[in-house]
């Protein structure tokens, strides 16, 4: 038998998170890991001598005195390479338009009111709301308010935009940087703008990706006395007579043990690993089952020849739907929305090494060959890819001319490869579909029936990197009982 303070099940970043808080704590940690390496969506992996991402492509606020320092600063990431993106981070084309969203609050207003004059005083009044965000965001986590929730939470990002502004042009513009968020109906605002806070604050890649990132981390945990161990896949949680979790058991059948556990597996999965017992009822097994994830992603990784694509310290946004809102993006529907995010380049800073287009895909698209695994999938199905590898880079060219024939090679990936890599539900890109008309049943508790089992990650509040540190270090503090970021 293993016998820990804390295990934390899932080597993600939220995994990963909590465990380096509670080790710094003075907790003996482990974290149990199904994959042969941690990082989940923040992975990076090679091909052919390339680093590839799989989910991690630029983050906002990380130098000191902007939103996400406290968060760096706490678990030792501010002295990575982080890139600084130029003062204009996002170009959205719409419309057959271009425009540029700037970073600073100030440079976004004047910049967009430039365009749209008769909305600056919108566009002002969103900036001080993107200010106040940021002033308030910390106190959601403090001990005693885990039912704490944003009021913007309530209110519907579509309806806030309809209202505010006039022109409907500038309502798509603002929607610029949220291609990969999933724009819909019932988004809630507050999801929105700190979607949106991340380019007015400023924007960063990486240099190394996310691999860099969770090394860090990983090194971090190890330094600080906690464990990370890999192929361990968690398939039962293991209750006591007290109504206590006792252990966890893997796969190869070895049982871990300790006080607390804070599984940051999407909930349907950590209640699916839940066996019949009186603290658990059907109700709440149904709720967590039942729970409707945001559409995934297809990505198509470009990989170029040396030193013919400039690199650029942006990123370019691409909506060519009439209905931003409201955009089919199944198996037989053409792309039409897209994000182009170059990746920091390994050589020579000028030329790009590699870009990734990224387009909404929904599950529906690649459920038939959910039976299906890496490598041995159906010629059905790579020809899917094909397709719509070739529609995004057709639609990339069009706003950067020079990708053509300057493609070595590309690889794609689809809501399937998302679910076997990184065990999301359903490929989902960013968790459980967060609602501003039904926040009890999408904005999630940490807590559990078991008074010593919790869960985090990106799934419970917020997505993202910033989303998912906040619900790392509100189970944190809920267990430690003290603000550990100040």
């Amino acid at each position: 038998m293993n016998k820990y303070d804390v295990i934390v099940i899932g080597g993600g970043f939220a995994g990963l998170t909590c465990a380096l808080a509670l080790a710094k704590e003075g907790s003996r940690v482990a974290v149990l890991e199904k994959e042969p390496v941690a990082g989940g969506a923040f992975q990076s992996f090679r091909r052919k001598g390339q680093r590839l991402e799989t989910g991690f492509h630029f983050v906002g606020g990380v130098r000191e005195g902007e939103v996400m320092w406290p968060i760096i600063s706490y678990f030792g990431l501010e002295t990575l390479p982080w890139q600084p993106l130029d003062e204009v981070p996002l170009e959205v084309n719409v419309r057959g338009r271009h425009f540029e969203l700037r970073s600073g609050y100030d440079a976004f207003v004047e910049s967009l009111a430039a365009d749209f004059p008769s909305e600056r005083q919108a566009l002002q009044q969103l900036a001080d709301l993107l200010k106040e965000l940021n002033q308030h965001i910390y106190e959601t986590i403090l001990p005693g308010t885990e039912g704490k929730i944003s009021p913007l939470m309530a209110v519907s990002a579509k309806e806030y935009l309809e209202e505010h502004f006039a022109d409907p042009l500038l309502r798509d513009v603002l929607c610029g940087q949220s291609i990969t968020t999933e724009l819909g109906d019932k988004l809630p605002l507050y999801s929105f703008l700190q979607s949106l806070n991340t380019f007015v604050q400023g924007s960063y890649r990486l240099a190394g990706g996310g691999e860099a990132l969770i090394q860090r981390l990983v090194d971090n945990l190890t330094a600080a006395g906690g464990e990370l161990m890999t192929h361990c896949a968690v398939e039962q949680f293991c209750v006591s007579e007290d109504g206590r979790v006792r252990a966890v058991r893997c796969a190869d059948g070895v049982e871990y043990e300790a006080d607390m556990f804070i599984s940051t597996l999407h909930p349907a999965l950590t209640v699916a690993a839940i066996p019949e017992c009186t603290q658990v009822r059907k109700i709440y097994r149904k709720r967590l089952s039942n729970l409707v994830n945001t559409t995934g992603m297809f990505t198509v990784q470009l990989v170029l020849k040396p030193g013919t694509v400039p690199y650029k310290k942006r990123n370019i946004s691409i909506f060519s739907a009439d209905d931003l809102w409201h955009t089919p993006c199944g198996k037989d529907d053409k792309v039409q929305n897209m994000l182009i995010s170059y990746n920091v380049p390994t050589g020579d800073p000028r030329w790009a090494d590699n870009i990734d287009l990224l387009t909404p895909m929904t599950w529906d698209a690649v459920c038939e060959w959910a039976e299906s695994r890496v490598g041995r999938r159906p010629e059905e199905y790579r020809q899917l890819k094909r397709r719509k590898a070739e529609e995004c880079i057709a639609l990339a060219c069009k706003y950067l001319p020079e990708l053509q024939n300057n493609i070595v090679e590309y690889w794609t990936s689809t809501p399937l490869t998302y679910r076997d890599y990184t065990g999301t539900q359903n490929g989902s890109a960013y968790g459980v579909r967060k609602m501003c008309d039904n926040l009890l049943g999408t904005v999630l508790s940490p807590a559990t029936p078991f008074p010593n089992l919790l869960m985090a990650g990106q799934n419970m509040m917020l997505h993202g990197m910033m989303g998912t540190a906040m619900t790392s270090l509100r189970v944190c503090n809920a267990i430690c009982g003290k603000n550990l970021v100040r």
